[in-house]
């Protein structure tokens, strides 16, 4: 497999996030706060964190009241787009066989194994595109 646990590490991340301001706890999630509270590496969460800023997810602010908030409401914020941010469409399966066989039943047999990894994958996806971070949270909060 190819996913990073940059992405789970994300979804904990942006459900902390959007928990912590759902509660009026803080208007901006302080990022030594996001670190410590989840064993994140500072280094780990600054790649994190510029990578959801990137695609527009979370904004941030500096100084004594500063730090992280989504961007996107949590209702409209689905799986999905975190992982589209996080592994910026690498494919899940590594599929570069150098096969020692030639022939018509090798060739199929490829494309047969591409088509099936391509559809778990399309599957994940949709599993993915249909979960919000709000749904998350309140799954949690239950």
């Amino acid at each position: 497999m190819s996913y990073s646990t940059a992405f789970s590490q994300t979804i904990v991340t942006v459900v902390f996030i959007g928990d912590k301001i759902r509660q009026n706890l803080y208007e901006f999630v302080p990022t030594s706060l996001i670190s410590q509270t989840l064993n994140l590496k500072a280094p780990t969460l600054v790649k994190i964190l510029h990578q959801l800023n990137r695609a527009g997810i979370i904004e941030s602010r500096e100084g004594k009241s500063g730090g992280v908030r989504l961007k996107i409401a949590p209702d409209k914020l689905t799986l999905l787009m975190l992982f589209e941010a996080i592994e910026q469409g690498r494919p899940l399966f590594q599929t570069h066989l150098n096969l020692a066989a030639s022939g018509d039943k090798p060739d199929k047999a490829k494309k047969e194994l591409l088509r099936v990894l391509d559809l778990a994958e399309a599957a994940m996806k949709n599993s993915l595109k249909e979960l919000t971070v709000a749904d998350y949270i309140r799954r949690i909060n239950k």
